[in-house]
């Protein structure tokens, strides 16, 4: 009999490495890369088709649209369009141009998108009343807008400047300010009312020349403004052009609530609310704002830097005015626009705004 040690168990066959474990990760994102280079490229082309179907848009609606041929860049995870020369006025008059405005948005996340204009851009402001106001040169150290939420009904906006400088065409017709050290102002959906945004502007360290508001207010001390406010019925907002857009909300009963504003110039502080403003079918501003201003001041050059009281009735109203108005401290009233008038009491002392 054998001995049983000597007995040889057979070779097992050995397994062919498997070349899976190697290359599949590598195939994986192969795959994911290819499909992301789609995306990409696919997204950049309908950019770009987007945008001439817009530019279309504007010129079959009136509008001065041109800028030099695009092309959207910033492969693999930017969108970024730079457009050069770009020229965009309304039939009214009102628009901008400039030599560069750049845009630019996550690849991932197409509905925010951040706007510079890193040489500054130059406003055409239109001919309200038949009066051509000429053109404003608009120059800073950052000039910069963001929108979000571009497929929402209210668009997130945001716009921001630093070290402003603007200048006008013609100097006759001054700017409301002509430098600032920072400019903001944003634009945001409403959380509890629907149809609605609430609107904020802040503006610091401003200057401005006799004629403009500011300079009128403030000539030897920078001037400092925060306003906010809720914009209602936002979807009545449409039109060819901003007027017929104001005129359209204004016919279907927008209005503008929780108005505030306070106004900081040299020992002057002006503080206004408001319940309600809406506009008139002559687009002249209705509703009641409350005033209140303290500090040393003459009340009569304060409503007339405001263009609250027009200089035609400064005489008429000021014997009036004199009576109820203090020179010093704190003082308060109220101005009523009704029927195209601004009246203070019984007292008619200026035709009301007209917007724009």
């Amino acid at each position: 009999m054998s001995d049983t040690n000597d007995l040889t168990l057979p070779v097992k066959p050995q397994k062919r490495a498997n070349r899976w474990g190697l290359f599949g990760p590598v195939l994986v994102l192969g795959l994911l890369f290819a499909a992301w280079s789609g995306y990409w490229f696919y997204t950049a082309h309908k950019i770009q088709g987007q945008i001439l179907q817009n530019q279309k848009g504007l010129i079959d609606a009136g509008y001065q649209a041109s800028f030099d041929p695009v092309a959207v860049e910033g492969y693999p995870y930017r969108m970024y369009v730079d457009f050069k020369n770009v020229v965009v006025v309304s039939p009214a008059g009102r628009g901008f141009s400039a030599p560069s405005v750049q845009a630019e948005a996550n690849a991932y996340a197409l509905e925010k998108w951040v706007v510079v204009a890193p040489e500054g851009l130059t406003l055409y402001r239109g001919r309200p009343g038949g009066i051509d106001l000429g053109k404003l040169l608009v120059t800073g150290r950052s000039l910069r807008a963001s929108i979000s939420g571009v497929n929402h009904p209210i668009y997130n906006v945001a716009l921001s400047g630093v070290d402003l400088t603007l200048t006008p065409s013609d100097p006759t017709h001054p700017f409301t300010f002509s430098s600032a050290d920072n400019f903001e102002a944003y634009l945001r959906p409403n959380a509890t009312a629907p149809d609605s945004a609430d609107m904020l502007l802040r503006l610091t360290g401003a200057r401005g020349q006799p004629g403009g508001i500011v300079g009128d207010l403030s000539r030897d001390k920078p001037l400092s403004l925060h306003v906010e406010s809720t914009i209602n019925q936002m979807s009545r907002f449409k039109g060819d052009d901003f007027a017929g857009s104001l005129k359209a909300w204004s016919a279907g009963g927008g209005t503008v609530t929780g108005y505030k504003a306070k106004l900081i110039a040299g020992d002057l502080n002006l503080f206004t609310t408001s319940d309600a403003l809406t506009l008139d079918e002559a687009s002249h501003l209705r509703g009641k704002m409350k005033i209140e201003m303290s500090g040393t001041f003459n009340p009569l050059d304060v409503l007339g830097a405001l263009h609250i009281i027009s200089e035609e009735n400064v005489t008429l109203a000021k014997p009036l005015l004199n009576l109820t108005l203090a020179t010093q401290g704190t003082q308060k009233f109220a101005i009523d626009f009704h029927e195209g008038g601004a009246y203070v009491g019984p007292l008619k002392v200026s035709d009301a705004p007209i917007l724009p």
